[in-house]
């Protein structure tokens, strides 16, 4: 069973649910008034539920999105007492059963109190539901937007380091290009996906170091270590490389000695350990966070994981550590 039929199952079950509890009340009621509780009452109490049912439904499925939502006021309110009336006047003319009493007010306006509150139940459901729609929708196109603006900063960078290459190393600047050109290929790619796989993001970000390392050689030693069962873990496209650009951009590239890029990666139980540690020099008075990339991160961290992430940006003793912890589900 997918998930869009299990959510229609659990609807109706709580629509179901939600009738019982109405029919169990009204049999409370019955015996509080020492009233004799018989086939014949269970079935006309079922028939009562089923009319107010069909009234409750054919209001919030049929009349208010055709006439209601159209703004048809005058029409819609006919339609309301004119379905009332009509329901009404079959339940206790037509020999079904189910109508304890004959007369025709007390019942249209017995079965219009359970209309009114049954609809307006359903309206602020109804309306809770457009609600949360409407902010997944913002979300989407924020962390849409976020997502975008992480391939420009990224092919900008890149396009630095290959600049780099072909100053010192004409001849391998064909190579490099082409490893970007198939990174920018994986980025498109993954762009259009809410999640990943974190083995397909380390292989991605294995591929952006060893261009990195094309440009600054023996300057830079550059390592990762994974620790943990990492297969079975997915996480949002694009969310660990801004971390890796930031340790080379404003550590190993502004470095004027020997400098160092080390990423520690750990998957225990249900939490996932992200940490990328990266030389800097005493000229380099960076904040933390900075970055446009990072800035980035934030956002949509806030936006994705909300209070399930935790997320320190230290900078110390000539080395800028950023420390990420996901709680995963």
């Amino acid at each position: 069973m997918n998930r869009l039929m299990m959510l229609h199952f659990k609807k109706v079950i709580g629509h179901l649910l939600v009738w019982l509890a109405w029919l169990s009340i009204q049999v409370y009621f019955l015996v509080l008034a020492n009233q004799k509780i018989d086939v014949k009452t269970i079935f006309q109490l079922v028939g009562h539920c089923i009319e107010l049912a069909l009234l409750i439904y054919f209001n919030l499925y049929v009349l208010v999105p055709l006439l209601l939502d159209r703004k048809k006021y005058v029409v819609y309110t006919l339609s309301v007492l004119g379905s009332l009336l009509i329901v009404s006047f079959a339940s206790i003319h037509v020999d079904l059963g189910i109508t304890q009493s004959k007369d025709y007010l007390s019942h249209v306006v017995g079965a219009g109190f359970y209309f009114l509150v049954g609809t307006f139940i359903g309206l602020f459901h109804r309306s809770v539901s457009l609600n949360k729609k409407l902010r997944e929708q913002q979300l989407i196109a924020e962390l849409d937007l976020l997502k975008a603006q992480v391939n420009p900063h990224f092919f900008f960078n890149s396009l630095n380091s290959i600049y780099s290459i072909s100053l010192v190393n004409p001849e391998k600047t064909s190579a490099a290009i082409l490893q970007l050109s198939e990174l920018m290929h994986y980025m498109f790619k993954v762009t259009q996906l809410n999640t990943i796989p974190l083995q397909q993001e380390l292989e991605y970000i294995s591929h952006y170091i060893h261009l990195e390392k094309e440009r600054f050689g023996d300057k830079c030693d550059a390592s990762i270590e994974v620790t943990g069962p990492i297969d079975a873990v997915q996480i949002p496209p694009l969310l660990l490389l801004p971390f890796v650009e930031n340790a080379f951009k404003h550590g190993t590239e502004v470095a004027t000695a020997h400098s160092f890029v080390r990423i520690d990666m750990a998957v225990q139980q249900n939490e996932f350990f992200f940490q990328v540690s990266n030389s800097i020099g005493d000229q380099l008075q960076t904040k933390p966070g900075s970055g446009t990339g990072l800035k980035n991160v934030k956002k949509r961290l806030d936006l994705l994981f909300k209070d399930k992430h935790d997320l320190q940006l230290v900078s110390e003793h000539a080395v800028y550590i950023a420390t990420l912890r996901l709680q995963l589900n």
